[in-house]
């Protein structure tokens, strides 16, 4: 029986966690997340209606009623505008798009009419230019990273100092011999070395 009850209760955890997900991330997609399950889940009887305001976008389910979209007034503010928004869909224009596997229509704020986005301005792609552009990138020679810079930077220290080194001993030697043969020949000894 305890093994039962342990099973309900880690259950009962597991749900919370999950509720409160969920809550979590429709809280944080501003309305969009419940829209997307109500669109997704009339397998395609519905259309998701994203709303381009100036600032920001919000989204409203829409359906298709005799080539008109309708969809709920998001902004109702008085009792003379209605609940339902209908916008003339055109003939022959495709204006939906899918996305996240729903169909999705753009409508602007203001006007009540159908953004569409036109790709026609984009021209003027060379492939081949394009293709070499991205082959001379990836064949240039490597940059030295920080640790070869550092270890570039130690070794030339070092070398300086060895060098410095050799030449102070050196103009050492040649002071201590010099030193030691005026020594000499002012008191008649011998040199050392």
């Amino acid at each position: 029986m305890s093994v039962f009850l342990d099973l309900m209760i880690q259950a009962a955890y597991y749900g919370v966690v999950l509720i409160l997900g969920v809550f979590v991330v429709s809280f944080f997609l501003k309305g969009f997340f419940w829209k997307y399950v109500k669109v997704r889940l009339s397998f395609g009887r519905k259309v998701l209606v994203k709303i381009r305001s100036q600032l920001t976008d919000y989204y409203a389910i829409g359906r298709i009623e005799d080539s008109f979209l309708v969809y709920e007034n998001p902004n109702k503010k008085s009792e003379s505008q209605s609940d339902e928004i209908r916008v003339s869909l055109p003939p022959q224009k495709n204006c939906f798009y899918r996305s996240l596997a729903i169909n999705c229509i753009d409508i602007d704020e203001e006007t009540f009419g159908i953004c569409t986005v036109n790709y026609g301005a984009v021209t003027g792609f060379d492939a081949v230019k394009y293709s070499d552009l991205l082959t001379r990138a990836l064949m240039r020679p490597a940059e030295n990273t920080k640790v070869e810079k550092i270890i570039l930077l130690l070794l030339a220290i070092i070398l300086v100092g060895v060098l410095a080194s050799i030449f102070l001993g050196y103009s050492n030697y040649n002071s201590i011999k010099t030193m030691q043969t005026i020594t000499a020949t002012i008191t008649g000894s011998p040199t050392l070395i």
